[in-house]
């Protein structure tokens, strides 16, 4: 097969509706992912199904959380392509299936993402309506990109837009959908919030335990109230709830309202799933009564290294199912992506030892006691120099905070069940959203690496604190209080946690529109 431009490379999936390659775009010397559509365009229904995915991702293929369209096509023997940005992470799906239920931070963190990527397309005119987490794809960055827009209209007057229900994925489609009522916004907010949902419990909203189900018991459901999860904050369950109400008027309207609603759910209630449900594979788009869901196979028994081999592999989305575990690159690899963000530049050798408790920088100012009171001490302990003058951080009593000497700054991330695999250190001067405003030892009482046990701990929540951050600017970036920020913490990676690293940082992040060039925090 020859495509004018393009090399292949090998084969990442194939499905019922085509085939994706890794490939490689000659002209700027990129790896990219090719989809070629196995059905060719045979009549004007078909050509218009294409272009309207070809129009409707390139108009959105600028949003961070977006997968990019960069080419398109249509080969001799009629059959369409596309380029597409390639996701190495995979699909939610396919970590669903083979790491379990999501951390309700982690979903909540991913559903603010997607509802801005689904908020961009209406207000383009676009609707995606297929939103699953099989379209949702995790970039070089770990950033969840929504894909697939094969289903996408952009309704206007005159012009055809509802779906038949054989292009539903029955599970994630909202109730309209099944009456065949005109398709609006409030579907694709429905639908987004049954990704939420099944990310979260292991399998989507009113799905029968034994995995069987027709059409007409799944809308008899739909009537029914959404449960809640073991584990998941009420907050969280309960913004889920009102994004599925049965009636679309009583729905939350808007991907946008949507977005802010999961950004202000209150997660300091969390604790870990206590059950962890099998998670079905995606049903398919068809209505053959009843929709068999079969159980995983030895899928969910894949090591890391195989799920980066095949997790690209769901860049087709709907018909074309890839496998993988959501991992894009070695944790310790030193910079770049996958850095150590407890000892930028490192070789993965963490920031050594002296950590347990009394061997650390004495409290309050934390100007340092016993062996810790030179910078070399210093740095061993915390992996880079720290300061404790104009450090906000510093006077939390107990904490052995401090503030780095320089600013750091990061970008995109992969976290499995609150455990970081990558983080991507970049440069203060370039365009980023995360900024360090802290960096501390953690407290006896709550040594672990996994970001949301950790954040529960008092004194980790005093030390990340909104507080701490809005005292901590410095100079003229003290303009930037006034922006939207949210705090994050970074914890050691799980191979860096074992070997005895102790080290987290506090995490001052912007919505993706706003950007930050320079130090806000400290000196750059």
């Amino acid at each position: 097969m020859n495509i004018p431009g393009y090399e292949l490379v090998e084969t990442l999936g194939t499905g019922g509706f085509g085939t994706v390659y890794r490939a490689r775009q000659l002209s700027v010397r990129r790896e990219v992912a090719l989809k070629i559509d196995s059905r060719p365009l045979t009549s004007e229904r078909d050509r218009r199904r294409f272009m309207r995915e070809v129009t409707a991702a390139g108009r959105l293929s600028g949003h961070p959380h977006v997968v990019a369209v960069y080419d398109a096509g249509v080969l001799a023997d009629g059959r369409p392509y596309m380029v597409l940005e390639l996701c190495p992470g995979g699909s939610l799906n396919d970590r669903l299936q083979d790491r379990g239920p999501f951390q309700p931070a982690e979903v909540r963190d991913i559903g603010v993402n997607i509802a801005d990527a689904l908020a961009a397309a209406h207000a383009a005119g676009v609707l995606h309506r297929d939103v699953k987490p099989a379209n949702i794809l995790v970039d070089q960055y770990g950033n969840p990109g929504l894909a697939d827009f094969g289903l996408a209209s952009m309704p206007t007057p005159g012009m055809e837009s509802s779906a038949t229900r054989e292009a539903l994925t029955p599970a994630y489609a909202p109730p309209e959908a099944f009456r065949m009522d005109e398709p609006g916004p409030a579907g694709d907010v429905y639908s987004l919030a049954a990704s939420l949902f099944a990310l979260l419990s292991g399998r989507p909203p009113h799905f029968p335990p034994d995995r069987q189900l027709s059409i007409a018991a799944l809308m008899a459901a739909q009537q029914r109230p959404v449960p809640d999860l073991p584990g998941v904050p009420t907050a969280l369950t309960d913004v889920l709830r009102r994004a599925m109400a049965f009636d679309r008027n009583a729905r939350i309207p808007t991907a946008e309202a949507l977005r802010d609603a999961l950004a202000a759910a209150d997660l300091q209630s969390q604790t870990p799933l206590r059950t962890v449900l099998a998670p079905p594979p995606e049903l398919g788009g068809h209505t053959t009564e009843p929709v068999s869901d079969p159980a995983p196979s030895g899928a969910q028994a894949r090591g890391l290294s195989q799920g980066l081999v095949l997790g690209a592999a769901a860049l087709v989305g709907a018909g074309i199912l890839g496998a993988g575990a959501l991992i894009a690159f070695a944790p310790d690899s030193g910079s770049g992506t996958g850095s150590n963000p407890n000892n930028p530049g490192a070789t993965g050798n963490g920031t050594g030892g002296g950590t347990t408790p009394g061997k650390g920088t004495g409290s309050g100012t934390g100007t340092g006691t016993g062996n810790a009171n030179t910078a070399a001490a210093d740095k061993k302990l915390y992996g880079v120099e720290t300061v404790t003058a104009n450090c906000p951080a510093a006077l939390v009593p107990g904490a052995r905070a401090r503030c780095t000497r320089t600013a750091e700054c990061w970008s995109g991330g992969v976290w499995v069940n609150g455990w970081i695999l990558s983080m991507s250190r970049v440069d203060c001067k370039e365009p980023h959203g995360r900024q360090v405003f802290a960096i501390a030892l953690m407290p006896s009482d709550g040594e672990t690496g996994d970001r949301d046990l950790l954040g529960r701990n008092p004194t980790v929540r005093k030390v990340c604190s909104r507080n701490v951050l809005l005292r901590s600017f410095q100079g003229r970036a003290a303009k930037y209080r006034s922006w939207k920020w949210d705090v994050a913490i970074i914890p050691p990676s799980q191979s860096q946690f074992e070997r005895g690293d102790r080290v987290y940082r506090c995490v001052g992040e912007v919505p993706y529109n706003q950007k930050l060039v320079g130090g806000v925090f400290r000196p750059r």
